[in-house]
């Protein structure tokens, strides 16, 4: 293989050759360039069906590190909503806080970046969760799922518990602080038994937690990161005890379930009605069903992958919204999501607006061993970010694959 590449650097390859999909002859059509015992054949891009579908996400893992809150609309994707739920834990056990009053008490939450409009301005909307989030095992949690909340009301006013803030605030800080009401957080936390203080297993049984949501008040969109995994992520409370001296207790996220919740309404969009476009989107939206069923047609016939590079321009209507850096291409096989072995690539190449995949080694399986042809493409880290972006699959501007094979004379 290193004398027939090498071999092959020393010319230019100046052929494009036509082929049809009728039998293996018509498929490979002329060698361009012979080497003692080999043939060197790039396939035509009129030989390369590739069938691409974008599909529904029915949901993604809710448990993350990262958490999501707000929401955006475009027209080509519909209302999304992001938001979530997460516990605060004891910093130590067997506590009594013997708290007569609440001087003070801040939801600190590490910022982490956002995906949408800088300038947007949103009101906060803080409840509390009236059932678990914390099972043994929270794979079990999806993204579609909603848990019980009651509104925080404080003592002395009739109206939910809602704060209003800019993206711009929370970038400067580094942190979206909330302010809770004093007499909510002294009756329902720093008051409650000592037996339901004993640690954090029985003080999340009686205090399930929180669940944040962010609603823009203009038509700007955004969707805020945040990071309650980190060590600064807390509740800090300053009480008075009984004997009137002033205290502070911070109590931690990090040792808690945060698990996201998403949201999608594709009514009235194109997606379900264009088949020249393909739609990806994260928070267990959208992803596209690959099929390289063509292949078949060159199984078991001895071709060595010299190789293969699949790529995907971008649409060039966006909507201004950003773009991810990344996609995830991954094998699809009777109801299991695979990695693709030997899989390289993905970035967006910003020069061409291409992301541009090598499965030289996926391909060669689909022909010599009669591979799975089915392969699945996502944004990267679908369950922590609210990328989206719209790929071409037009007639003129299809799904390429650039497919070079190598076979014995």
């Amino acid at each position: 293989m290193k004398f027939i590449w090498s071999y092959c650097i020393s010319f230019s390859l100046l052929c494009c050759l036509f082929f049809s999909c009728e039998n293996e002859e018509s498929l490979i059509g002329e060698n361009f360039l012979m080497n003692g015992d080999h043939e060197v054949f790039i396939l035509s891009p009129d030989s390369i069906i590739i069938s691409a579908m974008t599909q529904f996400e029915d949901s993604v893992s809710a448990q993350n590190s990262t958490n999501l809150v707000g929401s955006y609309y475009d027209s080509y994707f519909g209302q999304t909503d992001a938001s979530f739920y997460f516990e605060i834990t004891l910093p130590n056990n067997e506590l009594s806080f013997n708290a007569t009053a609440v001087t003070n008490a801040t939801i600190k939450l590490p910022y982490t970046g956002f995906y949408g409009d800088s300038t947007t301005q949103f009101r906060i909307y803080l409840s509390k969760v009236t059932e678990s989030i914390s099972a043994s095992d929270s794979s079990q949690y999806f993204s579609n799922q909603n848990f019980s909340t009651i509104p925080i009301i404080p003592m002395f006013g009739s109206q939910s518990w809602i704060s209003e803030i800019s993206l711009s605030e929370i970038q400067d800080s580094s942190a979206l602080h909330i302010e809770l009401p004093i007499d909510f957080v002294l009756f329902e936390i720093l008051q409650l038994d000592e037996t339901e203080l004993i640690n954090t297993e029985t003080f999340i049984q009686a205090f399930n937690g929180f669940k944040l949501e962010a609603e823009p008040l203009s038509q700007q969109s955004t969707i805020m990161y945040f990071n309650t995994s980190d060590e600064n992520a807390v509740l800090n409370v300053e009480y008075l005890d009984g004997n009137g001296v002033s205290q502070s207790i911070n109590f931690p996220l990090s040792a808690g379930n945060a698990l996201n919740h998403f949201n999608h309404d594709y009514n009235d969009t194109q997606i379900e009605t264009t088949d020249s476009l393909i739609f990806l989107q994260s928070m267990g939206g959208t992803f596209a069903e690959l099929n390289f069923d063509f292949l078949q047609n060159l199984q078991d016939s001895g071709y060595i992958v010299n190789q293969a590079e699949l790529s995907f321009s971008v649409f060039n209507n966006n909507q201004s919204m950003q773009i991810p850096d990344q996609l995830a291409l991954v094998e699809f096989d009777d109801g299991n999501i695979l990695s693709i072995a030997g899989l390289s690539g993905g970035l967006l190449n910003i020069d061409s607006d291409m992301y541009e995949f090598d499965i030289t080694q996926h391909v060669q399986k689909i022909l010599t061993q009669n591979h799975n042809t089915i392969c699945r493409l996502y944004t990267s880290s679908r369950t922590s970010n609210a990328d989206r972006v719209i790929l071409n699959n037009t007639m003129l501007n299809p799904i390429q694959l650039k497919l070079t094979l190598i076979k014995g004379s």
